[in-house]
């Protein structure tokens, strides 16, 4: 059966799981292509989208200097829309070499994790740390197994 970005159900707030997801800890995933895998892994059954428009994210750190010593410089920009395309093009780039569906742009994805996970870098981390694989179908393959392994330790809810 096909699998679909739009088959993802909808919060309008980050932290309200929709009710046809299981109770449980959902964590937002990495913006990258490998969070990407992972949200896409977790299904519509195990994961959720928000809103996250480039007005939503937070200041980009911009420097100059040398990049091996301190900045001489040091200021904060907005982050734009072009930015929020730039980081979408490279995740559908990732995505694309994984043979997965491209990934709309302007959505945070959250994550049914086990209690044990704090946050999309622990997750990620937990993911990457058993994952060597660089091609991004045997990354794929990877966090298929690993995730699945992941969500098993997370007890039945009665």
């Amino acid at each position: 059966m096909a699998q679909y970005w739009s088959e993802y159900p909808l919060s309008e707030v980050d932290s309200q799981v929709p009710s046809t997801l299981p109770v449980g800890r959902y964590v937002s995933v990495i913006s990258n292509g490998h969070g990407a895998l992972t949200a896409w892994v977790a299904g519509p059954s195990r994961c959720y989208r928000t809103p996250h428009p480039a007005s939503a994210h937070p200041p980009v750190r911009v420097t100059r200097g040398d990049p091996s010593r301190e900045p001489e410089e040091v200021w904060f920009e907005p982050y734009t829309e072009e930015d929020l395309r730039m980081v979408n093009d490279n995740v559908n780039s990732y995505l694309a070499e994984a043979g997965v569906r491209l990934q709309p742009r302007g959505y945070k994805w959250h994550v049914l994790v086990p209690e044990s996970v704090r946050d999309g870098e622990e997750l990620e981390y937990a993911l990457c740390e058993k994952n060597q694989y660089i091609e991004p179908a045997e990354v794929l393959r990877a966090i298929e197994r690993l995730y699945e392994s992941l969500v098993s330790q997370i007890p039945p809810t009665s």
